[in-house]
């Protein structure tokens, strides 16, 4: 049975994250950029949330400090941060 396109495009993502997962340890670095697209890939092949697969912590640190493209429909929802 042939994977489908959708399917093809997905695993190309894990493989790409993986790729990007094995260099940044190779650097002994790993940016919260490459763990999300980590998270997202295999999020997509389980049909589950990128959140599913990262900490609050990070959550947080996407919410806060970075400005990483977040779609909640396919991402799931981010924390709310408030002011201190």
């Amino acid at each position: 049975m042939a994977a489908t396109p959708h399917r093809e495009a997905q695993l190309e993502a894990v493989l790409q994250a993986a790729l990007y997962l094995l260099g940044a340890r190779q650097d002994q670095m790993l940016t919260i950029e490459e763990w999300t697209d980590l998270a997202r890939a295999v999020a997509a092949c389980q049909e589950r949330k990128t959140a599913d697969y990262l900490t609050e912590h990070d959550l947080e640190d996407i919410a806060e400090r970075y400005a990483l493209e977040w779609d909640e429909a396919t991402d799931g929802v981010l924390p709310t941060l408030e002011d201190d």
